[in-house]
């Protein structure tokens, strides 16, 4: 009962919603009719499936349904343009670049997309969720494995060999592996390095900078520094390496300027408004229709 009573209190304190073991914390069904494994299928499941265009959208709580459904309004667009889409949505809150690695090696080959669409960025700057040289062991995770610890269901928890990689290259090279897996299993990998406030070409309003002020001097422990340098040292760092291997990565598209003509794009310190999202939603719908493009014009060739 005791373990019970614990566990209660620490759900209560930072409730998730619904747990995956493997990912730690996936979208919850709330209102949503279709839902399966941790994934909306929209519009619906006969539709997703039979759909020419298949999609699997993943992200973390910048992509949650329905306060931040760029995916949907994405999938929406596309049907608007005339091509024949299904969306297959996770997203989890805190969820890093190791999750949406997990989520493509675990359930791309039983999705079967035809394109996989990534939205990542802020979560793995500075170990902020994933732990400092464990890149896959998250916090949610680590928090809950604590548990058998405490009540000798296990003697020691082990989260694999030390990684000492920055988050920056950690992040790029979950990137690459991710676009690997999927390739070998038929389907095209894009990432959008997503656009967070405090970075990038951006005019914040005066509420913007107040909530971007209070959130920037705060310490993230894993690194011991301000929220607002480990942000900038790590957009910093991506950036560059992507410019050094321009074709290496090129299935990583830059989007932390997209917000540059745009007032009131967030919500908060992290989060869109409906505006940035809606925003969010053409921009990264214009690259898929170029995307869809040529590929249409490479299998007329062939």
């Amino acid at each position: 009962m005791a373990a019970n009573r614990d566990l209660h209190s620490i759900t209560k304190r930072d409730p998730i919603g619904t747990y995956d073991p493997l990912l730690a914390a996936v979208s919850s069904k709330g209102d949503q009719q279709f839902y399966r494994g941790g994934y909306f299928l929209w519009p619906n499941p006969r539709k997703a499936e039979a759909a020419k265009k298949k999609l699997m959208t993943i992200g973390n709580s910048t992509s949650l349904w329905p306060d931040s459904d760029w995916s949907r309004q994405l999938g929406q667009i596309l049907i608007n343009q005339g091509y024949d889409v299904g969306i297959y949505h996770g997203a989890g809150k805190g969820n890093t670049s190791s999750q949406d690695l997990l989520r493509v090696v675990r359930d791309a080959a039983a999705i079967k997309p035809n394109l996989i669409v990534s939205l990542s960025g802020i979560c793995d700057i500075g170990f902020l969720l994933n732990s400092k040289n464990y890149p896959f062991a998250h916090k949610y995770t680590r928090r809950f494995l604590d548990y058998l610890i405490k009540y000798d269901f296990a003697s020691e928890i082990v989260y694999g060999y030390p990684d000492t990689a920055s988050p920056a290259n950690i992040w790029c090279r979950n990137q690459s592996i991710a676009k690997v897996v999927a390739e070998n299993l038929n389907a095209t990998y894009i990432t959008f390095l997503q656009p967070v406030m405090g970075y990038g070409e951006y005019n914040m309003t005066i509420e913007e900078t107040i909530n971007y002020n209070r959130k920037a001097s705060t310490v993230l422990q894993a690194i011991g520094k301000p929220y607002g340098i480990c942000l900038n040292e790590f957009y910093n760092e991506v950036r560059n390496i992507i410019s050094e291997k321009p074709e290496y990565y090129r299935h990583i598209y830059d989007y932390s300027d997209i917000f540059a003509n745009l007032s009131g794009a967030y919500r908060d310190h992290r989060h869109q408004s409906p505006a940035g999202v809606a925003h969010l939603a053409k921009q990264i719908s214009n690259q898929i229709i170029l995307l869809f493009a040529n590929e249409d014009k490479l299998s007329n060739i062939t």
